[in-house]
């Protein structure tokens, strides 16, 4: 198993986020001090619908790839709005191949009534993915993709925010929630965990609080290390997230 893989399944194992929440004006959008809460994501792996989807992505992948390891395993899944107002949808993100390394080959499914109605390929280490409150007032919610990757005894965990309107895929932003080199044991080892929130009183940014510990340290503090705000992006993901047609 090469290196990336690893990291992956690492990063299966050890959970970092919570799930978005709401209080008032302000959302919580992740928080890398915080556990992930997992459930069981075995019947999906049969489910019609995602072997529509699977099956899709696979072809596609085999063109674009001269080596294609399969390794088909459902991630995770969330319900929410995602495409149309009042849809009741769920997304479910596949893993299709470890390799490349770097690259790791990825699907996105969205199903409503038990149908795929949209199926987006893309490549990266992502690991997880759930709804977020609609912060752009467009009657969809948004999504957060967890991603990771570690070398030489260091590992990043990333937030990526995205919508999926308009037959689309629009990144709001891109933010760090863990950073930690723990595993060099170097005497310069250290810990960052970061919060990410939005608050409806300024809807042009997000808020980034920095935690800094030491590896020994739970990362649990109540008081950051320091305070920033982010403007919000809108970038169209249309080169990297590739919408496939339903047959």
């Amino acid at each position: 198993m090469n290196n990336y893989s690893i990291v992956l399944l690492l990063c299966l194992s050890l959970p970092y986020i919570s799930q978005a929440q709401q209080t008032d004006k302000l959302y919580l959008i992740g928080d890398g001090r915080q556990s992930l809460a997992r459930t069981d994501q075995s019947s999906w792996a049969t489910h019609p619908a995602i072997l529509q989807a699977s099956d899709q992505a696979k072809n596609y992948w085999l063109e674009q790839n001269s080596v294609y390891e399969d390794d088909f395993r459902i991630m995770a899944s969330t319900e929410g709005n995602f495409t149309r107002p009042e849809s009741k949808q769920t997304a479910v993100l596949y893993l299709l191949s470890l390799w490349p390394r770097c690259c790791s080959n990825m699907g996105l499914a969205i199903i409503e009534n038990e149908q795929l109605i949209r199926n987006i390929v893309f490549a990266g280490g992502t690991h997880h993915l759930y709804s977020v409150a609609d912060i752009n007032k467009d009657g969809l919610d948004e999504l957060a993709l967890i991603g990771g990757f570690g070398m030489g005894g260091s590992n990043e965990t990333t937030l990526s925010l995205i919508s999926l309107d308009n037959s689309s895929t629009t990144l709001f932003g891109r933010f760090p929630l863990v950073e930690e080199n723990c595993a060099t044991l170097s005497e310069h080892s250290e810990h960052n965990s970061f919060r990410i929130l939005f608050d409806q009183n300024s809807p042009d940014e997000f808020r980034i609080e920095h935690y800094h510990s030491g590896c020994d340290d739970p990362p649990l503090s109540e008081n950051p290390t320091s305070v920033s705000n982010v403007l919000i992006e809108a970038v169209d993901l249309k080169d990297d997230y590739i919408d496939l047609p339903i047959h």
